[in-house]
């Protein structure tokens, strides 16, 4: 695995340890001098993330395509 692969398997790794820290204690949306903190955009943002890293690991994974030959 190349040192990019192994930076975003970290993010990805990261950013589920997230998830989980947020889904195991839910808060709610709310607003704090003008600003809005909606939980559950911040949990799309983090899940676009982890898609982010598996399209990037899938390209870094070798594959085999098998084919055969009629002569």
């Amino acid at each position: 695995m190349s040192t990019d692969a192994q930076q975003i398997a970290t993010i990805k790794s990261q950013t589920l340890a997230r998830m989980v820290e947020i889904t195991s204690q839910p808060k709610p949306t709310y607003q704090i001098d003008g600003q809005l903190v909606a939980w559950g955009d911040y949990l799309s943002q983090l899940q676009r993330t982890i898609d982010w890293c598996n399209e990037k690991l899938a390209g870094e994974t070798p594959f085999e395509v098998r084919s055969q030959g009629y002569t």
